[in-house]
């Protein structure tokens, strides 16, 4: 399930950890990522097959679902040139090569990292492993709350949620208030949809006055946007936590399917009965080149800053009000209902997200490159002008 209208599912969009492309599929598209930026469709004869879907992935500027345009790094993008004959393999073993790499860099043990494809099926794990009729899931709301959800969008198990604060934070103390007895407490840090951050003091408080028994899950898709300390520290230290982490974002992997959830063995244990699959071996060689450039994270940050500067500039101009966000998306607010606009936007071929919980005159944009944000600015406008 995503947080995303159907509007944006049937122009092509692809949700944060929905895409299930094979792995041969994703070596196949490797001339395209290396391009190193959005590619748009030329106006040819009408296409079907791979072209098709390359195209509807391509033609037009879409920003509607957190991911990095730029696609893989360099060294990544090396790394899986070489792979195509060998896309016919598993590759089982490499996964455990890549946790212990992760873990190596993050002061872990390798007990304290399980691979998937993806952090999405870790996060629905976690959820069910750690809940239950009488210890709800608890969080904040609007949030990345699709794995906690099934099909007809109602909750997996019992669950009790808050309201995000007036600066949209998680009041962490007013979450364990409202769900004293919840058996996994939930934060997305920095949160999507609003990319606001939860300090490490202020998860360090709930684990410190949670009920016993009780695990926190920290979802750190988002975190390379930011200069904020890692829960990983807290999972070195032995806490009840579990950390998600992905390489669908900065890294520019979200097609290729790879992620990791962190924690005690004791902790990771529980997630077990609830499903895994082997990581696609492109994934794994992908992301271990991501992580062995140094340069990448801090480049990648800097420029999705300085682009998101800019569109701040543009706002404040035409006083738009709007939730400054220390990831690559935020919401801005337009003042009637989000999926008008949203609507309106995808018929000049930008694609966007659209309203939230609790934020229903609101939409939610991902941070792409200088001239996709252009673009952006300029069919914005014609749908929702400027009060200056």
């Amino acid at each position: 399930m995503s947080n995303d209208s159907p509007i944006m599912e049937n122009a092509g969009a692809v949700s944060r950890r929905g895409l299930m492309h094979g792995a041969t599929a994703a070596a196949a598209a490797i001339p395209l990522l290396a391009r190193g930026g959005p590619v748009l469709a030329q106006a040819t004869a009408p296409m079907d097959g791979p072209a098709a879907m390359i195209a509807s992935l391509s033609d037009g500027v879409f920003i509607n679902a957190n991911e990095n345009p730029f696609g893989p790094a360099p060294g990544a993008v090396k790394a899986l040139a070489g792979l195509p004959t060998l896309s016919g393999r598993y590759g089982m073993a490499f996964a455990g090569k890549l946790a212990k790499l992760f873990a190596a860099q993050n002061g872990l043990s390798t007990d304290d990292i399980v691979i998937h494809p993806g952090s999405f099926v870790p996060l629905r794990a976690a959820c069910l492993a750690y809940s239950s009729a009488t210890k709800p899931i608890a969080y904040a709301e609007p949030t990345f709350d699709a794995g906690f959800r099934g099909s007809d969008g109602k909750p997996l198990t019992s669950a009790v949620t808050i309201r995000l604060d007036s600066a949209y934070r998680t009041d962490v103390k007013a979450l364990l208030a409202a769900a004293p007895d919840a058996g996994i407490y939930y934060v997305c840090n920095p949160n999507n949809p609003t990319g606001t951050t939860t300090a490490r003091a202020e998860i360090e408080w709930l684990l410190a006055n949670k009920p016993k028994g009780a695990v926190v899950l920290v979802d750190e898709a988002y975190i390379h946007y930011s200069d904020m300390p890692s829960c990983l520290e807290l999972v070195a230290k032995g806490a009840d936590v579990l950390v998600l982490r992905t390489f669908s974002k900065i890294y520019g992997l979200a097609g290729l399917r790879i992620g990791l959830v962190a924690g005690r063995k004791d902790l990771l244990a529980p997630l077990e009965p609830f499903g895994g699959n082997i990581a696609p071996m492109p994934a794994v060689v992908a992301a271990e080149a991501s992580l062995l450039d140094p340069q990448l994270v801090p480049a990648r940050r800097a420029e999705n800053a300085r682009v998101k500067a800019g569109l701040y500039r543009w706002l404040d101009a035409r006083d738009t009000k709007y939730v400054p966000s220390i990831a690559n998306f935020m919401m801005i607010h337009v003042g009637r209902p989000g999926g008008e606009v949203q609507a309106a936007l995808a018929r000049d071929k930008v694609f966007i997200s659209g309203p939230r919980k609790h934020m229903d005159d609101w939409v939610r944009i991902s941070i792409g490159t200088a001239a996709e944000m252009e673009a952006f600015k300029t069919a914005f406008a014609k749908v929702v002008p400027g009060k200056s």
